[in-house]
């Protein structure tokens, strides 16, 4: 049984879509990435038929893993994972799948960022999904961490975007 979260943020911007393209700028990423300990973010796909924009990357985490999760993921100790976004423009929507590269897909998280004008110069978005692992006997602890780990660094990533849109908003 996959494992909900939902998070609330609003932000300062003029407009859904000055957030949405955010979450595809190279800048932007970088800072995420520096904050959530995160390294080698490259992209492996990108698509964009103007109605979607479609990328998928590559990312390693700087965090040692405990050493009981080790050997699962090879040398060095650390997890890599793909994260594909596609936004979707005229709903103002970016769903999000992330898959560790270890396990085979056996853990797995889907989510959904949506984003709705709610005032003058306030952007709402609610970032809710579920987290999946199918690994027999600790499946729902692995579930609980991730969200756990999620509900730790949600008020510091959106306070990165919110620096980011302060500095680079149009």
């Amino acid at each position: 049984m996959p494992t909900q979260f939902s998070f609330d943020h609003v932000f300062r911007a003029d407009s859904p879509t000055t957030i949405l393209a955010a979450y595809f700028d190279p800048s932007h990423l970088a800072m995420q990435d520096a904050v959530a300990e995160l390294e080698d973010r490259k992209v492996t796909e990108t698509r964009d038929d103007g109605k979607t924009l479609h990328t998928t990357w590559r990312v390693v985490s700087q965090r040692q893993l405990p050493a009981i999760a080790r050997p699962f993921v090879g040398k060095g100790g650390k997890l890599a994972y793909f994260e594909s976004m596609t936004w979707r423009r005229a709903d103002d929507a970016v769903d999000l799948v992330v898959i560790p590269d270890i396990l085979s897909g056996r853990v797995k998280i889907t989510a959904t960022y949506k984003l709705e004008k709610v005032g003058e110069g306030q952007i709402s978005r609610r970032y809710a999904g579920s987290v999946t692992a199918n690994i027999v006997m600790v499946s729902s602890r692995i579930e609980r961490g991730i969200v756990e780990a999620f509900d730790e660094s949600m008020a510091k990533m959106a306070a990165v975007t919110q620096r980011w849109l302060d500095a680079n908003a149009r």
